[in-house]
């Protein structure tokens, strides 16, 4: 048995075909086999929303900067920046996450270490950029503000965030949030979070 389903006269098509046919909201009767009985059952369509967002229309850039260490949401026109061959000259992992991957959770995102503003507290990981955020304090990274919840909130004395390609970051704590406020005024950088962030944060308070 393979996916293909039939067409017009005697073609057959892929099983895609008829999914793409169907409009958002609308209802699907399927037929399933279960223990070797057929049922039916009404199925409501859902567009399907993309790990990695295609568009960013009128939606000003999200971010958060710890210690000169710059987190951001990984969207498709992040990658694009790389150029008309994007899909090429972008780092290999993160391009096909964004291609493939879907979200496992409502509120999923991606989370990478875009770029790192110098400065002593972050000497020996200038040159890491491009890197999926997977863990911070060992607990795995849901979205951009949940990492910076688990920022915020760290208790310990040294915080740690794991990388992709087993990078780690290990940063004294209470150095790096000293840090922080003098690198955002030697760049010139408002806040160390973008304003969705910050909106966010008021919400939980």
């Amino acid at each position: 048995m393979n996916s293909a389903v039939p067409f017009r006269n005697r073609e057959r098509i892929t099983f895609d075909h008829l999914v793409s046919m169907k409009k958002p909201n609308e209802t699907a009767l399927i037929r399933v086999l279960r223990d070797g009985k057929e049922h039916e059952v009404n199925v409501i369509l859902r567009p399907l929303q993309p790990l990695v967002p295609v568009h960013q229309f009128d939606k000003l850039p999200s971010y958060y900067i710890f210690a000169g260490l710059v987190f951001i949401p990984l969207t498709q026109p992040y990658l694009h920046e790389y150029g008309e061959d994007w899909y090429n000259s972008s780092p290999r992992r993160l391009c096909e996450r964004a291609l493939r991957e879907l979200p496992k959770m409502a509120g999923e995102q991606l989370v990478i270490l875009s770029q790192v503003l110098l400065d002593d507290i972050n000497a020996g990981y200038e040159r890491l950029a491009d890197l999926q955020v997977k863990r911070v304090n060992g607990v795995d990274v849901e979205n951009l503000s949940h990492l910076c919840q688990l920022v915020m909130e760290c208790r310990a004395e040294s915080l740690r965030i794991d990388l992709d390609d087993n990078r780690v970051i290990v940063l004294n704590y209470n150095l790096a949030k000293h840090a922080t406020s003098k690198i955002l005024r030697r760049h010139r950088i408002p806040s160390a979070m973008s304003a969705d962030l910050i909106s966010g944060e008021k919400i939980g308070n």
